[in-house]
Parts: structure tokens; C-alpha cells; sequence
């Protein structure tokens, strides 16, 4: 019991620091209870908020998932189209192949069919050049042929173009004849050949020398009847100087061979010209020459015109080497031989 006592006796003094200490738990407990009421409260305003985000969040999505379904209908869709694309894609990749098959069929016989048109062309312009020595129609023959070629941009024409323009630049090079003037002056001078006069008209239609006047009537006999006899003596004999007797011997028949013949190397002369032979030409111009001189009369004005127009002819550059187009010929030959590679 006196240990009761002695633990008892000392507690009576405590009471108040219990008390502080009560009061301070208190406190605490009530700050706790606040702190848990005000925490409470902002967790309820942070769901209230969670809740509100949470239902945008749910709209956001419903919206997301609408805007999804549109974007795989759309996917779709597109896959569709794409399928359809590929098939027609497909299907004008082999429409293509034909068409190219089919113009590579057609190129190559469209080369074909140049090669052989330029080959006929230079095949009659040769004809052209080497029998009838028809410059003109030969370079026109290779201008055509030259702008045909042209058109056309493959491999196997390089050397035809390179031989044909070679040609024409050859056949450009050469001297000018103008043919056809030529040809004109001929046809002329054949047709006014039957006009030229002879030496023998001309001494036919000569005037006479003047006559004489006749004695007065109140003249005496004697020297009328003399003016009679000389007047008779001078109609019947006229003694005139003629350096080509046989000008004057010509019967008409043989006038008009001499004419006929005069014609006939006027023409030998025009197909000399057109096939180029200079030596016939210059042969059937002299001969025309001499037949002029020696049985026409040179003093007429007719005759001196004629003669002038021959001389003029007789000037022609026709005495020149034609050129071939055997290079041009060969290498078109060549390209068809060529034209599968």
C-alpha cells in the first residue's frame, strides 16, 4: 500500500500539462478534420472537373470514332477506285504494247515504202541527167527527195541523206543552161528558115542598072535609033561579079532541099542540146552556119539577124561532164539491205 501511495502522490501534480496536451490534440485533430473537409471538397471539385473532361472526352471520342468510321468508309473507297485504277492501268499497259508493236509495224513500213519511193526518184533523175542532160528536172528531182528525207530522223537514212545532198550540191555546181531558151531560139530560127532569101532571088529581084532616058522626038534619026540598040543591049545582057557561082545555079527543087536541109541540122542541133552532146551540137550549128552563108544573101537584114541568133546559139556551155547519181542510187540500196537491223 505505501508504494500505491508513492506512485499515486506524484500524479495529482499533471493534470495540467494533460491538459495543454489534450487541448493541443485537439487542435491537431480538428486542423486535421478541416484539412481533411478542405481536401474533401477540392477532390469533389476535381471530379466534378474529371467528370466534365471525362464527358468531353467521351464527346471527343464518339466524334473521333464517327470521324474513323468516315476516314475507313473513305479508305475503302479509295481502295476501290485504286483496284479499279490498277485494272485499267493494266489494261492500258497492254493497249499500249499493241499500239507500240503496231508502230514500230508501221515505222518500219513507212521506212520501207520511203526507201523505195526515193529510189524510183533518183532512178528517173538519173535517166533524166544521162540521157537527156536534164540538169533542171534532176536538182528538182533531188530538192524533193532532200525534203522528204527530212521528215524523217532514223539511222539507217544518214548515208542517203548525205549522198543525195553530195549529189545536188554537184549538180548545183554545174555551169547554167537554160534549155528551153535555147530550144525556143532554135524552133524560130527553123520556122523563119523558109523566109531567109537566097543568093539566087536576090539576083533575080535586083533592080536593073538605071536606064537610060530615051531621045528626045526632035533628036535626029541617028541618035534615037542608037539610044534603041543600047537599050535592047542592056536589057539582054548584065555582066555582074559573083564569088559563088553555084549560089546562082540552084533550081527551086533544090531550094528547097537546100531549106528542108537547113531545117533538118537545126533539129539535129535541138536534140544535140537536149541530151547534152556538145560536139553534135557545135557540128550541126556550123553546118546550119554554112549553108547560111553560102547560099543566102548575107546583105539582107533578115539573113544578118538569122546569123547572129545561130552565132549566139553556138556559144552554149554545152561541153561539160555530168555528174552520176550512182553514189545516191547506192546508198538507198544499201538502207533496204539494212533496214531489218
Amino acid at each position: 500500500m505505501s508504494e500505491t501511495q508513492t506512485v499515486d502522490t506524484p500524479s495529482v501534480p499533471r493534470k495540467k500539462p494533460l491538459n495543454l496536451a489534450l487541448l493541443l490534440s485537439i487542435a491537431a485533430l480538428g486542423l486535421t478534420g478541416w484539412q481533411l473537409y478542405s481536401t474533401q471538397q477540392e477532390l469533389q471539385t476535381v471530379r466534378q472537373e474529371l467528370a466534365g473532361r471525362l464527358a468531353e472526352g467521351n464527346g471527343a471520342a464518339k466524334e473521333l470514332r464517327g470521324m474513323t468510321e468516315q476516314a475507313l468508309t473513305a479508305a475503302r473507297a479509295t481502295d476501290a477506285k485504286l483496284a479499279v485504277l490498277d485494272a485499267r492501268v493494266s489494261e492500258s499497259a497492254g493497249q499500249y504494247a499493241t499500239l507500240n508493236g503496231m508502230y514500230q509495224e508501221l515505222t518500219k513500213n513507212r521506212s520501207d515504202w520511203l526507201l523505195s519511193e526515193v529510189e524510183h526518184t533518183l532512178s528517173i533523175a538519173s535517166q533524166q541527167l544521162q540521157l537527156a542532160g536534164n540538169v533542171p528536172a534532176a536538182i528538182s528531182a533531188l530538192d524533193m527527195v532532200d525534203a522528204r528525207l527530212s521528215k524523217f530522223d532514223r539511222p539507217q537514212l544518214i548515208g542517203v541523206k548525205k549522198a543525195v545532198a553530195t549529189d545536188l550540191e554537184k549538180l548545183k555546181a554545174l555551169p547554167y543552161l537554160d534549155t528551153v531558151g535555147l530550144t525556143v531560139k532554135l524552133d524560130r530560127l527553123m520556122l523563119s528558115a523558109d523566109n531567109l532569101p537566097l543568093v539566087v532571088d536576090a539576083h533575080h529581084l535586083q533592080d536593073q542598072p538605071g536606064k537610060k532616058a530615051a531621045a528626045p522626038t526632035n533628036a535626029p534619026i541617028w541618035e534615037r535609033l542608037l539610044s534603041d540598040i543600047s537599050k535592047s543591049l542592056g536589057e539582054l545582057v548584065h555582066i555582074r561579079r559573083m564569088d559563088k557561082p553555084e549560089a546562082l545555079l540552084l533550081s527551086p527543087e533544090q531550094s528547097f532541099f537546100l531549106r528542108e536541109n537547113l531545117k533538118m541540122r537545126l533539129l539535129d542541133a535541138r536534140l544535140a542540146l537536149i541530151q547534152r552532146d556538145g560536139v553534135t551540137y557545135e557540128a550541126d550549128i556550123a553546118a546550119a552556119q554554112n549553108y547560111a552563108q553560102r547560099y543566102f544573101d548575107n546583105d539582107a537584114a533578115a539573113t544578118r539577124q538569122w546569123l547572129a541568133t545561130l552565132i549566139e546559139l553556138k556559144s552554149a556551155p554545152l561541153s561539160v561532164t555530168l555528174p552520176d547519181l550512182n553514189a545516191s542510187l547506192k546508198a538507198v540500196r544499201d538502207a533496204q539491205g539494212n533496214k531489218g537491223e
